[in-house]
């Protein structure tokens, strides 16, 4: 049986993301500011750059990179997103340019038409990782950078809890089913307005997709955060790169 994909970005189906739009945006925020210094060091100086944020949802990275500068189009299957996205535009204009589309394709946009993307993360949600790399790597002009994030692939697999230890009570993260590859009813219910569900590859397998798009590795980062497990072990992955 083929499994279920609550998380598809395509024109195909329809979003789960439109049914808790609007309790996803109330989450998100509607401004411009992002508390993420990891991700905002990696995409480091955008002023004059076009930028394509792929699967932008309602419009916060994209609102980030136009405040700093950039010249953004955000594509997004859900259509509920887009309609917050665009509200949050005409309330405060940044002059991004969103449109309804398929992360695995990019249908529409023209090739080599942007100095970089952005990917924050919905990889994981997405059923083919090759077709949106490859639609990725279609966009960016040559030497063009990309910047990814996702949930580290090492310690948010299929079969993964938390362990505290008996003597010092210090917290241990378990990890299981890292090699069954494929989508699995994870990686935990964050919140109501956050579809449960992803698409489970090994770390090589992002790796070894990137390289077989074109794509160069520059940067990985693994930043701890300040609970008690991710500590000790990375909840997120960020890649930066670029187009041979």
């Amino acid at each position: 049986m083929e499994p279920p994909r609550p998380l598809v970005r395509g024109k195909s189906m329809r979003s789960r993301y439109d049914d808790v739009a609007g309790e996803y945006d109330e989450w998100v925020g509607a401004g411009s500011a992002l508390d993420d210094p990891t991700f905002t060091e990696l995409v480091g100086e955008v002023a004059g750059q076009e930028v394509c944020v792929v699967a932008c949802g309602q419009g916060r990275e994209a609102r980030f990179l136009a405040a700093q500068g950039a010249a953004v189009t955000g594509v997004d299957v859900s259509e509920k997103l887009l309609e917050k996205a665009r509200q949050h535009e005409e309330t405060e204009p940044l002059g991004i340019s969103y449109r309804h589309g398929d992360a695995q394709t990019l249908e529409g946009l023209a090739d080599d038409s942007f100095d970089g993307v952005v990917c924050y993360m919905a990889l994981m949600d997405i059923p083919d990782l090759g077709q949106t790399l490859r639609s990725m790597a279609r966009v960016l002009r040559p030497g063009g950078w990309f910047v990814v994030s996702i949930t580290h692939p090492c310690f948010k697999t299929p079969a993964t809890g938390e362990l505290v230890d008996h003597v010092d009570q210090s917290v241990r993260r378990t990890v299981g089913k890292y090699f069954v590859e494929g989508y699995w009813d994870g990686p935990g219910q964050h919140r109501n307005a956050l579809p449960v569900g992803a698409y489970h590859r090994t770390l090589s397998t992002y790796v070894n997709t990137l390289a077989d798009t074109g794509f160069v590795i520059n940067q990985l980062r693994e930043p701890p955060q300040d609970t008690p497990v991710w500590r000790e072990v990375p909840q997120l992955l960020y890649i930066r790169g670029r187009l041979l």
